[in-house]
């Protein structure tokens, strides 16, 4: 090579991340290797599915389009990434050593520096932060191919005319708020706010500092319950009558977002603010436009019911807000959110009118304090639709005398309330994990001994206990029982290190269904033959591997994307797993619920299986790199638990 062009090249790939990090002699070595090679605009460089790449391209000039061949895409493709001068290509199906994951043409006429494979791997070997870095990338493909396919739950479910990145997903609040606020000062007359309101034609009224921060709102709603039933004169000013604090959102936050602070406040407006000035008001109005429906007054009709028999008779409402919400598509964090946000609000209004109840019906309020405790998915807020019961009770230590007198009120209170969820559409549990079983209805002292008891002595029953429990959460709560729960169970694991070891090992007992050269392994017969169980096999080994060190690191979260990040920040998974494991959970989780659609909308009972022979192209290799992901982080579980030691 001459010397001109070689020195050029140096120059180039010395600016390209991670060559960025190179010594000067190992740099030269590379570069020595290279070659460079034109493609015209269209030309294929690496098709999918095909041979692997020989080459590691460095882009010099020009671009190239990376996508994946589906014929649920406009022109039969789906666009994965472009790729400018100092991007690289082709490091992945090198790495992986299988076909191309991607299909590569020049989007316009492309030069580039291409390392040839042998080079490529070798380099890698006393460089390992170079594979990490190419690693990296499937967290990154699955990111951009699903925000790319549009109507990627509805090609599943076959709900058409609805879009993975609907009108919730891609708008922001600052696209549908009202630009131009109308604020006061909070000495202002209320009757001079509502001239005002009136003249602009507003719902709402801004109380603001003269600086711009909110200090509340005044609505319509405001002025009817407020205003109306307890002014003493018109002349009382704002202050006295708003809605205090302003619940606030960014203008760069999506609709979505939105809309979960508005069902989870049980409000109607929010106040946007930027550097903490109020610069825009969206309301569930300008909500309602886009999904057709008014979620936030679902959420007003479940605050305001007043009878278990009117609570049951909304539930088929609340359903089909839900579902329209998840066939509208977002992210699954975002999805499982509401979800977790509706039936909370129905499980607590629930226990609200079965106290009651019983008190009308001379069984008294509850004779001492009490938490309604959330386990399982429910616990770690990642419930699809539909779900059986996981919770328990925990209420505060009372004199033996009393013990029995005070079991037996929350008992009977507790079998009230399961009742009333199947009444609302959350079946039993068919394990009898429930707070009406006198095994999961105990005194703080009690739920205490019990987790000492399964820390102490690990067996396959009541590790299988432990994956439950220890993802509780509050509900309800007359008294903070959990905080202390918690220190305790993370004392008892402290004290005995071995039994993170069996936690370990029994997380690795649902394993990825890939076999020989990544194959599905599918049921072999029954009910569920030549399918793949998506909980089992892709979800429930990220939540026990996630659930294993956050026991071990004390974490708090039992959300399993929080674990994640929080493990992460420990540096115990890398960026990169940890990433794909976000991505990977979050693709099965998108899947699950679009199959639950699926059968709804047919009429039949969700369940947890699909078969793979129905998926497109795309999902199908997105299932392979999500299991394989899965497979990674259960051979971390078994390099730093040492779990073959267990006898």
């Amino acid at each position: 090579m001459e010397q001109f062009h070689w020195q050029r090249i140096l120059e180039f790939v010395q600016g390209v991340s991670p060559f960025d990090g190179l010594d000067r002699e190992t740099l030269e070595k590379v570069v020595s290797a290279m070659e460079v090679a034109f493609y015209p605009r269209g030309q294929m460089i690496l098709e999918q599915g095909g041979e692997p790449s020989r080459f590691l391209y460095f882009i010099q000039s020009g671009s190239a389009r990376v996508s994946m061949p589906g014929a649920e895409a406009e022109g039969g493709e789906l666009l994965v990434d472009e790729r400018g001068e100092g991007d690289t290509f082709g490091a992945l199906s090198m790495l992986q050593g299988g076909p191309a994951m991607f299909r590569v043409s020049a989007r316009e006429d492309l030069i580039c520096y291409q390392l040839p494979k042998d080079s490529f791997l070798a380099l890698c070997q006393p460089h390992p932060e170079i594979r990490s870095h190419y690693s990296a990338s499937l967290a990154r493909n699955l990111r951009a191919v699903r925000e790319q396919v549009t109507c990627e739950l509805p090609a599943v479910a076959g709900l058409e005319g609805l879009s993975l990145s609907a009108a919730l997903v891609r708008s922001s609040v600052g696209e549908l708020m009202s630009p131009r606020p109308v604020t006061c000062a909070p000495a202002m007359p209320v009757k001079a706010a509502a001239r005002i309101m009136t003249q602009r034609q507003v719902g709402s009224i801004v109380v603001a500092e003269e600086g711009g921060h909110p200090l509340g709102i005044l609505t319509d709603t405001d002025f009817r319950v407020r205003v109306m039933l307890r002014a003493r004169s018109l002349d009382e000013p704002v202050a006295e009558f708003m809605s205090t604090p302003a619940h606030t959102i960014a203008p760069d936050a999506f609709a979505f977002q939105a809309l979960l602070a508005m069902s989870h406040h049980g409000v109607n407006h929010l106040v946007v603010t930027q550097d903490d000035r109020v610069v825009g008001v969206i309301s569930d109005r300008d909500l309602q436009a886009i999904t057709g429906s008014s979620p936030v007054g679902v959420v007003r009709a479940i605050d305001r019911v007043k009878s278990v028999d009117e609570l049951v008779l909304l539930h088929p409402s609340i359903d089909r807000v839900v579902e329209l919400l998840l066939k509208m598509g977002g992210s699954a964090r975002d999805m499982l959110q509401i979800v977790t946000e509706f039936n909370d609000r129905v499980t607590v209004k629930l226990i609200e009118l079965i106290e009651e109840d019983l008190e009308h019906h001379g069984q008294g309020r509850p004779p001492v304090p009490y938490c309604w405790m959330a386990l399982g998915s429910e616990g770690r807020r990642e419930q699809t639709l539909r779900t059986d019961q996981d919770n328990a009770l925990i209420f505060a230590n009372v004199p033996e005398t009393s013990a029995q007198r005070v079991k037996g009120w929350f008992l009977s209170f507790a079998e009230h309330v399961v009742e009333g969820l199947v009444r609302c559409g959350f079946p039993r549990c068919t394990g009898g994990v429930m707070a009406s079983n006198p095994d999961w209805c105990q005194s703080e002292t009690g739920w205490r001994r019990t987790f000492l008891r399964w820390v102490q002595d690990p067996k396959p029953a009541t590790l299988r206990l432990g994956s439950i429990f220890f993802d509780f959460r509050e509900i309800y709560a007359e008294a903070d029982y959990l905080e202390a729960l918690g220190a305790s169970l993370r004392d008892s694991i402290e004290g005995n290190r071995l039994f993170l070891r069996h936690m370990a090992a029994n997380a690795l007992y649902n394993r990825p269904p890939l076999g020989f050269l990544r194959q599905f392994v599918v049921e072999k017969g029954g009910e569920h033959a030549n399918q793949l169980n998506l909980k089992l096999s892709g979800l429930t080994p990220i939540v026990d591997g996630a659930r294993v060190m956050a026991l071990d690191l004390g974490i708090t979260s039992t959300n399993t994307l929080e674990r994640l990040e929080a493990i992460e920040a420990q540096g115990i998974i890398k960026p990169e797993l940890a990433a794909d494991l976000q991505e990977a959970f979050s693709f099965i989780t998108l899947l699950r619920i679009s199959r639950h659609l699926e059968a709804r909308a047919a009429g039949q009972t969700p369940d947890n299986f699909v078969d793979p022979q129905g998926l497109t192209n795309f999902q199908r290799k997105m299932l392979k790199e999500a299991f394989k992901v899965v497979s990674e982080l259960q051979s971390l579980l078994e390099q730093r638990y040492q779990t073959r030691l267990i006898t």
